[in-house]
């Protein structure tokens, strides 16, 4: 099952970027065609300013590493990697800690995107934001998690030195081999691992971690800096925060990196010649709406689509455990795929993933009266065979009595076939996954889990 999940949706992922892609393919067709200034990252560490824009020091950076992962001579790299989520702003806190800790700190640094290739098109605001950053249309600079040679041995056995942004546990499949995690800067809650790395920044609440990469290299950052690479960290910010609103999250910080980031990015109409024929990105006020609207555009997905968009997977308890945060409403999804489509469509994935417990997280504003109101809902799926009855009752009744979540039924939605399912309305829509998972993980394990945080996520 896994391996025609597996195939199924590459078949997907082909024939979106056939027609989805196509958009950002023509915005790309005047790109001048330019050879790489970057000679190599070992010519890097001897002359770091011979590197040129942002594009050319992804690729060079990719093609050194992979040469040197299949000859076993990855000594000198450092691995940095964001969360498995994959949004916006995981992914350009790790070009840009690659980048300039490359540059200032002579220290040859790989961005890992934990979002396999055949997957990015499940972001279209990332597609808009890697246009943006003068990426090309297939974002083929970019060393995705599939990118590995399979002929490779795995990282976890071959790589020493680890950095993390936007998350602050080294995750399983990279552990248990010489591996050391040197470097974090995150802005979720702090789960004390890794406590001896030579840089450990983490700060919470901040609306984007982009903000924090930003403060970190700031003293350091000068004007051979590609100006694409701030409008990347500054989209990040842009969406994260709504546009730098305080009640979307954005707090000093953000505000303070984005004042910092704007004359250094392409908004600067002093900057946009450095780029080539580019055309120039939007005015920076409309940043966060086209950002928004692209994340918003996901009516052509499939519920198995959504269900991959926005996913983090966990083992608690020795159950293996998935979470899709997802930002649509489970009427919306009956309504596409019907309820029998649906109820399959879940019943694959696990199958596929292999999981025990399967969680779909919806975060979604209505289209009715009041209009735009935000609303939260949480389904959780259970596989019997794998589930005790036992666990099954303290998760279902300690997950409607949690007084943070305040779920109520969701009546009208029915769990088909006698699926041993729960669904709820959230009525505090201010918790979100960062919360839920340690409640879940508490519930499954019967103990107690490090406190969840209760403000939005940031790739909601």
């Amino acid at each position: 099952m896994r391996i025609f999940g597996a195939i199924l949706d590459l078949v997907r992922s082909i024939a979106w970027m056939t027609v989805g892609g196509l958009r950002l393919l023509l915005s790309n067709l005047s790109r001048p065609f330019r050879t790489s200034r970057y000679i190599s990252t070992t010519a890097a560490t001897r002359s770091i300013r011979t590197m040129g824009g942002l594009s050319d020091f992804l690729g060079q950076t990719k093609t050194d590493f992979l040469r040197d992962l299949q000859s076993k001579n990855v000594e000198r790299w450092t691995v940095v990697m964001g969360n498995e989520a994959g949004d916006l702003d995981t992914i350009a806190c790790s070009v840009a800690y690659s980048y300039l800790s490359s540059k200032y700190h002579n220290q040859p640094t790989i961005a890992l995107i934990q979002t396999p290739r055949t997957d990015l098109y499940l972001r279209p605001e990332n597609l808009y934001a890697f246009s943006l950053a003068n990426l090309t249309s297939q974002q083929q600079e970019l060393l995705c998690i599939d990118d590995i040679p399979s002929s490779a041995p795995p990282l976890s056995q071959i790589i020493t030195k680890f950095a993390l942004v936007d998350h602050n546990r080294l995750l399983d499949q990279f552990r248990g081999g010489p591996g050391k995690v040197v470097g974090i800067i995150d802005h979720h809650a702090d789960e004390k691992q890794h406590l001896d790395a030579e840089i450990r920044e983490i700060v919470n609440p901040v609306g984007s971690c982009a903000s924090r990469v930003a403060r970190h290299f700031k003293s350091v950052w000068d004007a051979s800096v590609p100006p694409e690479l701030a409008t990347f960290l500054l989209s990040a910010i842009y969406i994260d925060t709504g546009g730098l609103k305080p009640d979307d999250k954005a707090v000093e910080i953000d505000e303070q990196s984005a004042a910092f980031l704007t004359p250094n990015s392409t908004f600067n109409p002093d900057n946009q010649s450095l780029t080539g024929d580019v055309p120039p990105p939007p005015p920076i006020g409309n940043l966060a709406d086209e950002l928004s609207d692209r994340k918003k555009d996901v009516s052509h997905f499939t519920t198995r689509d959504l269900l991959r968009r926005d996913y983090k997977e966990f083992v608690f308890g020795g159950l293996r455990t998935g979470l899709s945060t997802v930002p649509v409403g489970l009427e919306d999804c009956l309504k596409r795929d019907g309820a029998a489509g649906f109820w399959k469509a879940l019943d694959g994935y696990m199958d596929d993933k292999g999981l025990a417990v399967l969680g779909f997280l919806a975060t979604f504003k209505t289209q009715g009266k009041p209009k735009h109101k935000h609303k939260r809902e949480i389904l959780l799926l259970l596989k019997e065979s794998a589930v005790s009855a036992d666990i099954e009752k303290r998760l279902f009744e300690g997950m409607e009595a949690d007084p943070q979540l305040q779920l109520e039924p969701k009546l009208e939605t029915e769990v088909a076939d006698g699926r041993h399912a729960k669904v709820w309305n959230q009525k505090n829509t201010d918790v979100s996954r960062k919360y839920t998972a340690p409640l879940i993980r508490r519930l499954i394990e019967g103990g107690d889990a490090p406190a969840g945080e209760q403000q939005p996520e940031a790739d909601e």
